[in-house]
């Protein structure tokens, strides 16, 4: 791990010398190319290797790798302020963050798996207190947050046939503290006919979960009901919410599935993106749907009309490893260029 890390930073400058040709062409806006939808703002070259951001409102949590949790405030896009830094002890070093803006709290998730310590505290952001930390027992794909003011729920994927992990912290008006121990959990339960779990999307108690096995399964986690089950014509690697649609990152296509009626939930519409062949992860911010693309970069694609998407913006990276995008602020990580900020 370590020797990767070195050689991306020993070719990070050279592709930061090369990202200003790469933007000034996302910029052209004459009528042979798309029109310009996301502008980049700020380039931040992190200490350690970018692995993994999220964005909410106006805080962008950044995983650094060996440099560990870094939380910045982007009300400025142009200048982000650091808010926040995190180093993981010993052997640990950050690969997932998560976001609760609401509360005001950040989630690290620390690998390696095999190494001891504290690998997945929740600090306090207003003053990098550590109130607690997640119950997680095996590897993590992916972690989304569910906030409202004194409630703080981490909906974890994990890399087990056990599924999507539920996991609460508790709020205490009493005392006015936030529980430091695990209280709660639920697992969505997965065999080999089912197909393991590999990117997913909350709307309300449903869980919008892409499987291996070529389906999207429509879960509610209230009361254990699989609403709907569909096939694919790709290979699905995350999906999204769209009103009643959900969106899939079906690795060479955009693949849309209404489901307004659970017992009828079918595709409607799939959207070849020219180029496209690994398109493994997908943010909705508006009425865009934002796909990455682990090959060649990121995919801005126009769903106000879910029938009949429009790709309006291809963002090319040399190397990108996540995106996240709020109120019209995507960001995304590059394991060689950093951390990419861009507002509409």
């Amino acid at each position: 791990m370590t020797s990767r890390f070195v050689r991306r930073a020993a070719f990070g400058a050279l592709a930061l010398i090369s990202l200003a040709a790469a933007v000034g062409c996302d910029d052209r806006n004459d009528p042979d190319t798309p029109s310009t939808v996301y502008h980049l703002k700020k380039t931040i070259a992190t200490p350690g290797v970018a692995q993994n951001v999220d964005v909410k409102g106006d805080l962008l949590a950044v995983a650094a790798s060996s440099a560990g949790t870094y939380v910045y405030n982007v009300s400025d896009t142009e200048n982000p302020a650091q808010i926040f830094h995190f180093v993981p002890a010993g052997e640990l070093y950050t690969e997932f963050v998560s976001l609760d803006a609401v509360n005001g709290f950040v989630l690290s998730m620390c690998a390696p798996s095999l190494a001891p310590g504290d690998k997945y505290p929740i600090h306090r952001l207003a003053d990098s207190t550590r109130i607690g930390g997640a119950a997680f027992t095996s590897g993590t794909r992916e972690v989304m947050i569910a906030a409202e003011p004194s409630h703080f729920v981490a909906w974890k994927l994990e890399q087990a046939a056990r599924g999507v992990v539920y996991s609460q912290y508790c709020f205490l008006p009493d005392s006015n503290e936030w529980r430091p121990d695990y209280c709660d959990d639920f697992y969505i339960d997965y065999n080999a006919a089912f197909g393991l779990p590999r990117g997913f999307d909350i709307r309300d108690s449903l869980f919008a979960i892409a499987q291996d096995n070529y389906e999207i399964r429509v879960h509610n986690y209230l009361t254990g009901d699989v609403e709907a089950l569909v096939q694919t014509p790709g290979d699905p690697y995350d999906c999204a919410w769209y009103g009643d649609y959900v969106l899939v990152a079906d690795n060479y296509t955009l693949t849309v599935i209404d489901v307004a009626d659970f017992s009828a939930a079918s595709v409607v519409r799939t959207y070849g993106i020219s180029g496209a062949d690994r398109l493994q992860k997908i943010v909705v911010d508006g009425h865009y749907a934002i796909l990455l693309d682990d090959s060649d970069g990121l995919n801005i694609v126009d769903v106000s009309d879910p029938l009949h998407p429009v790709l309006e913006q291809s963002i090319s990276l040399p190397e990108v490893s996540s995106v996240s995008a709020s109120n019209g602020v995507l960001v995304a990580s590059d394991e060689q260029l950093g951390v990419l900020i861009y507002r509409r």
